[in-house]
């Protein structure tokens, strides 16, 4: 069991991957990946970060990344955008149990 600082079970291992960007976006291309595991990026394994879309990301992010029940809106969520409206970036979700 993965337990965070503030004691919160997060088991699952998220795995952002750019599915569509639209406009210019000068920090992420198809296919480029942000990895998060319990409240950390996985530096080694993602790409670059654009704080605007981090921040914007973060709160569908913390649910993510948790346990929720099995009918939580979370559950079926399946991309996430950032908030640019002249180059917005559309992010698959990927979620697997950490082990």
């Amino acid at each position: 069991m993965v337990v965070n600082l503030f004691g919160v079970w997060m088991p699952y291992r998220v795995t952002l991957t750019v599915k569509e960007s639209r406009g210019n976006c000068p920090y992420y291309r198809v296919g480029d990946k942000i990895v998060f595991e319990d409240a950390e990026i996985i530096k080694e394994e993602s790409g670059r970060l654009c704080i605007y879309a981090l921040t914007a990301l973060a709160p569908y992010l913390t649910a993510l990344c948790r346990d929720t029940p099995r009918e939580d809106w979370i559950n079926r969520k399946e991309v996430i955008q950032c908030p640019d409206v002249n180059r917005p970036v559309i992010f698959k979700i990927e979620r697997e149990p950490l082990r």
